[in-house]
């Protein structure tokens, strides 16, 4: 049993990464604890893995105004106290956070224990959480060619998004069976992320009526309180889900998503060879969804069309699906974005720090 604490949860873009990475080290004989969040799609995700020990953390974004500011710093101070307690008991040789209000209170106390942090983050643009724990942190995983201001290049580490080990391609017919799609015919995928896209969730259903009409079937993932039906229209089948456990075989229904770009979607699209319209989320932090979706643009992997702009989204959707040729070059795209999604060097780190000397602490 080693001793190795996974911060992670609150949104899907940070619990994914730390199930991929406690599933690498379970196959080593490792068996980390992941510090996650109350929300209802962690406990959703995690109960498909009953091998992971997992424990809930403190944590709270940062609020404007006074009230929000207050309890800004009296969860805080909670969830440093928790923290405390949890690491005398649990004596980590290796903390790794991915990012988000949760890893602030474990970092800044491993630090003050002398336990190694490692941090990740797999957006274009780091956020506000992972710019503040860089500066505590051994060694910060960054994707190629970003860094931080004042980062030494020494702590750097250039990586990509940890995958589930089952993220891949899946074979249409178990996969339209499996989510109660029929086996013949085009599908168009529909995927806001772990907290589902109002915005997508209205376009698909307005759309749905010019889908069918060309025997489009669709599956749009609605997000928690999202709508829970199926829709039919001559022979096309829509199934609208507000959560879906069975994300490869979600991706392996579809010969074309429209989606957010955040860099789990990202990864996960890239590994199962999905093409992609990708729509970014136009108010996420420092707009590190508009930039990661540019990126995936340029290496030929998908198109871009911004939220503002959804009027010709229906039209390019229908083109693409028709155009036999250009699917295969997003795919072509999306195998290369996927080749240079390597994350060895953050298992690397961990498994170094369970057999340095015991005491050796953060550098």
């Amino acid at each position: 049993m080693s001793r190795v604490l996974l911060v992670c949860g609150g949104t899907g873009g940070h619990l994914a990464p730390g199930i991929a990475l406690a599933q690498a080290l379970d196959a080593r004989g490792r068996r980390p604890l992941l510090l996650v969040s109350g929300k209802a799609v962690d406990a959703r995700m995690l109960a498909r893995y009953p091998r992971l020990e997992f424990r809930r953390g403190l944590g709270r974004p940062w609020a404007g105004g006074v009230a929000g500011k207050l309890a800004f710093l009296a969860v805080g101070a909670a969830a440093v106290l928790d923290a405390f307690r949890l690491m005398l008991a649990r004596r980590p040789r290796s903390v790794v956070c991915f990012g988000g209000y949760l890893s602030l209170a474990p970092a800044l106390v491993a630090r003050v224990l002398g336990i190694p942090v490692h941090v990740h983050e797999a957006n274009l643009v780091p956020g506000k959480a992972v710019r503040l724990l860089a500066r505590v942190a051994r060694t910060v995983h960054l994707p190629r060619g970003v860094n931080l201001a004042g980062l030494p290049f020494s702590r750097l580490r250039t990586g990509g998004f940890p995958l589930r080990a089952e993220m891949g391609p899946r074979p249409r017919a178990e996969s339209r069976a499996a989510l109660g799609l029929p086996a013949d015919g085009p599908c168009l995928l529909v995927v806001g992320g772990s907290q589902g896209a109002s915005a997508l969730n209205a376009w698909a259903r307005a759309a749905w009526p010019a889908l069918a009409a060309r025997g489009v079937h669709l599956l749009c993932l609605t997000g928690p309180g999202g709508a829970d039906e199926t829709l039919r229209s001559g022979g096309a089948v829509a199934r609208l889900l507000p959560f879906c456990d069975r994300m490869p075989e979600a991706y392996g229904c579809a010969d074309l998503a429209v989606a957010r770009s955040g860099a789990g979607t990202l990864a996960e699209l890239a590994a199962c060879g999905l093409p992609a319209i990708l729509v970014p989320y136009p108010t996420s932090a420092d707009d590190h969804q508009l930039a990661n979706a540019r990126a995936r643009e340029r290496l030929g992997a998908a198109v871009v069309r911004e939220e503002r702009d959804l009027a010709g989204l229906e039209a390019e959707a229908l083109r693409l699906l028709a155009d036999d040729a250009a699917l295969a070059a997003l795919r072509a795209g999306q195998a290369r974005a996927h080749a240079d999604n390597g994350w060895d060097n953050l298992l690397d780190e961990v498994l170094r720090d369970l057999t340095a000397p015991a005491g050796e602490g953060a550098r």
